[in-house]
């Protein structure tokens, strides 16, 4: 097994769980919405893992789900790792998370997700890993991993983080390496974390208008931890399987909702912090260098998929859906840059 450090040259081969210094106890923060299906077998797993209970604490927090997900917690909840919140209001992702961070008493703080099952030595591999790197600028990254008890389709890979945390090349010398943090499956050192927390709302408040980060706050919060000296190894034995699928529509629609966050990121940006997203994610063309071989490709790319094709792609999609999930896969991919403008410019 190997580990890749983002932004960095680091790695390490054949890390034993059974190396770990237990002594290191580690805070796991699970925020919760409307995950009635899978957050009591998430949390069983997660208190069943090969650490010791008293080396490691499970913060959940329910947001104010309107399903029967706090009594599937209360299910569990009398486990010695578990600390069960909820809270007063829907709050959203990022202040959920906030509060987890401020009750963590572990060295390590784990971010993952009510609809996320962990591999068994899950909290093992975390502590290993840190121990492995002690910088505290070090943060730790999982994998996210399909279900194995499911029939997976590939229509089910549609908008799934899975396809965006495994099968990519990062390399060494990348200096957006933090733009793979996901909080489905990543541990930093609490004590790197300080005082910095998830956006509060403060783009909402800068912004005037009601749109907040949620599905951007991870990037945004890394994005700071960066300018910190966050430094990110990657272990991918450390697995989570993902239980969350989209349809093809909600798929569409995320996508187009996606754009207008990240058009309010931008607009709140310095310009040196704008210019790094932008070259990062490619999504705008760069009018600085029209001729450079990225932009010739995303102005092919826009003249492939435009307002007039767009129809046909989405018509195509729906009808391989049954036939063809493959094809229909491909097709609603291509899909994904021309809803991403559309959000960011209809602000």
């Amino acid at each position: 097994m190997a580990c890749r450090l983002f932004d960095n040259a680091y790695r390490i081969d054949g890390i034993d769980e059974k190396e770990a210094n237990m002594s290191v106890k580690a805070s796991i923060i699970i925020p919760c919405f409307n995950t009635e299906e899978t957050i009591a077998r998430s949390l069983r797993e997660f208190c069943n893992q090969t650490v010791p209970p008293e080396h490691y604490q499970v913060i959940v927090i329910d947001d104010c789900s309107t399903d029967n997900t706090a009594a599937q917690i209360e299910t569990v909840a009398q486990e010695p790792q578990i600390t069960f919140l909820q809270n007063e209001q829907n709050s959203g992702p990022a202040l959920t998370r906030n509060r987890g961070i401020d009750l963590a008493e572990g060295e390590i703080v784990i971010f993952a997700d009510g609809d996320t099952i962990p591999c068994k030595n899950f909290v093992a591999m975390h502590i290993d890993t840190h121990q492995r790197y002690p910088d505290p600028f070090v943060g730790v990254m999982g994998a996210a991993a399909m279900p194995e008890d499911l029939e997976i389709t590939p229509l089910m890979y549609l908008g799934n983080v899975v396809s965006t945390m495994q099968g990519h090349e990062f390399y060494d010398d990348d200096p957006y390496g933090w733009l793979n943090f996901s909080t489905l499956n990543v541990s930093l050192k609490r004590a790197f974390i300080g005082d910095t927390r998830f956006d509060d709302g403060s783009f909402k408040r800068e912004a005037e208008e009601d749109t907040e980060l949620a599905g951007l706050e991870d990037a945004e919060f890394a994005q700071r931890l960066a300018q910190k000296g966050m430094r990110l190894v990657q272990n991918p034995e450390i697995r989570a399987f993902h239980y969350h699928f989209r349809s093809p529509e909600n798929y569409m629609t995320k996508v187009h909702e996606y754009g207008k966050r990240f058009a309010l990121w931008m607009s709140l940006c310095s310009p040196e912090e704008a210019a790094e997203l932008n070259k990062r994610l490619n999504y705008l063309i760069d009018r600085d260098n029209l001729f450079s071989m990225a932009n010739v490709k995303e102005l092919i790319r826009r003249g492939v998929v435009n307002d007039l094709t767009v129809p046909i792609i989405r018509a195509g999609g729906k009808f391989f859906e049954t036939r063809n999930e493959k094809l229909s896969l491909f097709l609603y991919n291509k899909l994904y840059k021309y809803l991403f403008l559309k959000g960011y410019n209809s602000r």
